[in-house]
């Protein structure tokens, strides 16, 4: 998928459900979204693909609310996508990271409130908005 795509496609959903709460957007979209209080050392945010198709978005409970949409967002690319299983919200396949950054930052963020065009961002500059975003539980 180009970046174009990946941008229209977040751009489309905001306007199909009229928000950019990715929680609410993950369920009309059917997907399981659940909650844990965990250490974030064992949990930020993962994605679960089942054999029967079924995927499951796992957020920990101790983040604020601005830090659970973030992490929401993050793994709901990852599910629309299709991504294999991961781990603790790291992923080795970075072009899969890339895509999945870039779905959230279009979801949850006006591109006009940036100084660039979304699709001219590196993977690191996307990451560093969504980290910017997530506060640290505690």
């Amino acid at each position: 998928m180009t970046k174009e795509n990946i941008i229209l496609y977040a751009k489309i959903l905001r306007n199909v459900f009229e928000t950019t709460n990715a929680v609410e957007i993950a369920r009309r979209l059917r997907y399981n979204v659940g909650f844990i209080k965990t250490g974030t050392q064992y949990l930020k945010a993962n994605t679960y693909k089942f054999e029967d198709g079924l995927k499951v978005i796992l957020i920990n409970d101790n983040y604020d609310a601005v830090s659970k949409n973030v992490l929401c967002a993050h793994e709901l690319g990852h599910a629309v996508f299709n991504h294999a299983n991961k781990s603790n919200y790291k992923d080795t396949n970075l072009a899969n990271e890339y895509e999945v950054n870039l779905f959230a930052v279009a979801l949850l963020f006006d591109e006009g409130s940036f100084n660039m065009p979304l699709a001219e961002m590196s993977n690191y500059t996307l990451q560093s908005i969504l980290d910017a975003n997530i506060t640290p539980p505690g």
